[in-house]
């Protein structure tokens, strides 16, 4: 009937108008002052404009994304934009949030400290590897190993010889992503000598096993 065929077609026309409404909002034209002016809105697409600002943003982006370092919803879009921000200004935020966050939000905090290879950051990490929460010690424990200085990978073997069990296990699992790392930069003997540093240490078998197979590939 022809009323049939006008209302699927006015439903077709209903359905494109939405998708195209969609994908307008999806490809919003991003620049740092565009995202800052969504994060200081009430809008939905804060988590957006922080990816965004991994891409555009630069130091003028990096109080605003500080401040969200202790929102649970944001924290971890506001992490990314900070961890790649190349200025000074955006590791200073991220050690600067340290001493006001606990749980999630300091692992992640820590964690991006270390994607970051944050060298100013190694004494108050050394700190957290002895923090009651084996969670924040071992994310502090891999940080330092990625950031991989004399003094940071000092503190991680320490505890790879000397610390109690679960610490133990964090920081060989620390030492030997920092291996693998190496591995696939080309230095197989560094590598090779960290494998055999956690072959030394009271483990469980299976790290044993996997430190004993590091550079035999």
């Amino acid at each position: 009937m022809v009323w049939q065929s006008h209302f699927k077609l006015i439903l077709v026309l209903v359905i494109l108008s939405c998708c195209f409404s969609l994908a307008g909002a999806e490809n919003t034209d991003w620049n740092e002052a565009t995202a800052l002016a969504v994060l200081a809105s009430d809008t939905e697409k804060k988590a957006r404009a922080c990816q965004a600002l991994a891409v555009v943003g630069g130091p003028e982006s990096v109080p605003t994304l500080a401040v969200l370092l202790n929102d649970e919803g944001l924290a971890s879009y506001a992490r990314t934009a900070l961890e790649v921000i190349d200025d000074p200004a955006a590791g200073a935020a991220l050690r600067s949030a340290l001493p006001n966050l606990d749980g999630r939000l300091l692992t992640g905090v820590i964690t991006s400290l270390g994607v970051r290879g944050d060298t100013e950051a190694v004494p108050a990490l050394r700190e957290l590897v002895g923090n009651s929460n084996r969670s924040i010690a071992g994310s502090a424990l891999v940080a330092l190993a990625r950031i991989g200085t004399e003094d940071s990978m000092a503190t991680v073997v320490a505890a790879l010889n000397q610390g109690p069990e679960e610490l133990r296990i964090a920081a060989a699992h620390a030492v030997l992503f920092k291996a693998e790392q190496l591995m696939k930069s080309g230095n197989a003997d560094q590598a090779r000598e960290l494998g055999q540093a956690v072959s030394k240490a009271v483990l469980p078998d299976h790290i044993l096993q996997a430190a004993s197979a590091v550079g035999t590939n």
